[in-house]
């Protein structure tokens, strides 16, 4: 388990980019031994990577691992999660899919009634398990230890087998050009099996995700029903691509409670 500390120093990381010792113990008001113990921690458990005089991601253009994105933002994503959680009703089928967002969305899902769920996301399948009301089916596939999911052919062809009323996915990234975009291209494949098998889809991401790269185009905006963020960048281009699309914008920060 990690300290508050340490999980807005991820969270810098992530959204800011590498930062060295000095400036993080000027900004915690501490010793640059104090911060070296933090991110050493952090490096051990393979959420960061240390470089002379600083910090940064582990490796450039390849995301970090799931328990460690799902400590970032984490108050942003569970207020995401209930809204989406709040906006489905009882007796839906739900795809759930790949990214920590998501299992914040299943999580809020527990105290549905009647709920199908269809998932290669391992967290999800385990949160689930303590909500016996819903019905949850769990694909095969190829397990990817950091990211706790399965990919390949084997899942896209059981997601094929059903259409949802509702697809939920994350993104590893946001561009006003590209739209959704990820950093593995079975990740892309398999979020198009989504969007292409169900009625409406929902796309859950924060804000952080439009400082990101990834390489990957996964959909237009235009091929999703509605975007639930928790506040927007000003930016022109964004807002134009934004406005452009069929895709309802859901404002679900602080501020929008």
């Amino acid at each position: 388990m990690i300290s508050s500390r340490q999980r807005d120093i991820l969270a810098l990381i992530e959204t800011e980019g590498t930062q060295s010792i000095e400036d993080l113990a000027h900004r915690y008001d501490l010793t640059t031994q104090t911060i070296r113990r933090d991110i050493n921690a952090l490096c051990d458990l393979g959420y960061a990577r240390r470089f002379h005089g600083g910090v940064g991601v582990p490796v450039e253009g390849r995301n970090i691992s799931v328990n460690a994105r799902a400590q970032l933002n984490s108050n942003a994503k569970r207020l995401m999660a209930r809204r989406v959680a709040g906006d489905i009703g009882p007796d839906a089928t739900v795809f759930l899919g790949i990214g920590s967002s998501v299992q914040f969305v299943a999580e809020a899902f527990r105290e549905h009634q009647g709920l199908t769920v269809i998932t290669n996301n391992i967290h999800v399948a385990l949160i689930l398990c303590d909500a016996p009301a819903i019905e949850v089916h769990l694909t095969g596939g190829l397990l990817r230890h950091d990211d706790r999911d399965v990919v390949g052919a084997d899942v896209i062809r059981f997601f094929e087998k059903f259409y949802a009323t509702h697809a939920i996915v994350g993104a590893g990234a946001l561009s006003a050009a590209n739209g959704v975009m990820d950093f593995s291209y079975s990740e892309a494949q398999i979020t198009n099996a989504l969007i292409e098998n169900s009625r409406a889809c929902f796309l859950v991401a924060d804000s952080s995700k439009w400082t990101r790269n990834a390489s990957v185009r996964v959909a237009a905006f235009n091929k999703l029903t509605r975007f639930y963020t928790d506040r927007l960048p000003e930016d022109s281009a964004i807002t134009s691509a934004l406005e452009n699309s069929a895709m309802e914008v859901v404002l679900c920060g602080e501020d929008n409670k």
